[in-house]
């Protein structure tokens, strides 16, 4: 799974790299219009253009009218709701059993002109156990051209949907071996079931929005997931896990 996200990231990054490259415009005074990049511009005298086929063209200074060097492109920053689906993993420390669990949120949002966005999101996250994530998000667009930068902050409760980690834990031994668990190992003379009672999280991240149309753009972040999961048992003992994780993401996003 990991392997096929990554390929998958990496193949649309280059694929848009490819549809994102501005072109130079050539207005000749025949009337025909050409576009492409140029190599070569030798001022007064001539330029060379490489066209999209590869051809590569070759024109004196007297056969132009003109040529356009296209300007950065902006993106209206409009107010308006916005729906965006991240998946991605959340690659773990040496104390988690998971290295790098699958995360995919739904997040409902509204864009401001100003570059602000908040909304509410919720999604599935396989770690230890399986939960269900309920997040605030807040992301700024630091500019208007492509592509949009922007910092992001989600911060929310993550509600488990079934299983005990921690039990399992116990029952190999592993709790003892990391410094991110409170109050420490579980007494041996119980046997009661350990429950998982879900947990706080927050992630900062950075990352970049790249417009595939007017409706449709793609998403890529990087960022700080943190995570303490709560577990309890009948006779009151409680047991807080602290998780720290780099959260990768790539996600589509509708306007």
């Amino acid at each position: 799974m990991r392997t096929i996200l990554l390929i998958l990231m990496v193949s649309i990054s280059l694929s848009l790299f490819g549809q994102g490259r501005k072109r130079d415009v050539v207005y000749l005074k025949n009337g025909s219009v050409l576009r492409g990049t140029i190599v070569l511009q030798d001022p007064g005298k001539l330029i060379k253009l490489r066209t999209s086929d590869n051809s590569l063209w070759v024109f004196k200074i007297d056969q132009i009218d003109s040529i356009t060097r296209p300007l950065p492109i902006k993106i209206a920053l409009k107010t308006g709701y916005v729906n965006l689906t991240e998946i991605g993993v959340l690659a773990g420390n040496f104390s988690n059993a998971t290295r790098a669990p699958f995360t995919l949120i739904n997040i409902s949002s509204w864009n401001f002109s100003s570059g602000l966005a908040t909304g509410i999101g919720v999604g599935v996250e396989f770690s230890n156990e399986t939960y269900l994530p309920v997040i605030a998000d807040v992301r700024y667009y630091l500019r208007d051209k492509r592509p949009l930068p922007f910092v992001s902050f989600q911060a929310g409760y993550s509600i488990p949907m079934g299983g005990s980690y921690a039990q399992t834990m116990y029952a190999i031994n592993d709790i003892r071996t990391t410094p991110l668990i409170y109050p420490g190992p579980i007494p041996p003379q119980s046997n009661d079931p350990i429950k998982a009672r879900g947990g706080f999280l927050f992630n900062p991240a950075v990352g970049i929005q790249t417009p595939i149309n007017d409706n449709l753009a793609l998403t890529f972040s990087a960022g700080y997931r943190w995570m303490r999961y709560h577990y309890a048992r009948s006779d009151n003992y409680q047991l807080d896990i602290d998780f720290n994780r780099l959260s990768l993401k790539i996600g589509l996003l509708f306007k």
